[in-house]
């Protein structure tokens, strides 16, 4: 149950925060990322609402959230906010199948108490 307990506790666990936060810094720091208030904190939402709806594998959730940000929070042309958009849309099948059956692939490095980047 351990490695569930994203999905139906409401608390994160610090090793957890840590985690997201890494990937919300890296995000946010890249410079096409539209640095105002609403926009990191409407983006740091859609992590950890992601996290939550069971991707925790950190390379994933770091590209989905990448994806995400580029659509909804880049300072980007639009044909660049376009192309994040429709990948993301390409993904929402496997992420609804992925939560729908509970399941989430743990190769590689994930978050929460699982092994994750240095």
């Amino acid at each position: 149950m351990r490695n569930y307990h994203h999905l139906v506790e409401g608390v994160l666990q610090p090793e957890e925060i840590d985690d997201l936060q890494k990937i919300f810094d890296v995000v946010i720091a890249q410079p096409w990322f539209d640095l105002n208030e609403v926009s990191r904190e409407a983006f740091a939402s859609e992590l950890i609402k992601l996290y939550r709806g069971g991707v925790v594998d950190f390379d994933k959730l770091h590209h989905l959230t990448t994806l995400t940000a580029l659509a909804h929070f880049s300072r980007g042309d639009s044909e660049e906010k376009r192309r994040a958009l429709e990948l993301l849309r390409s993904m929402e099948g496997g992420l609804s199948s992925d939560a729908a059956q509970g399941k989430e692939s743990h190769l590689g490095r994930t978050v929460g108490g699982h092994p994750h980047p240095k």
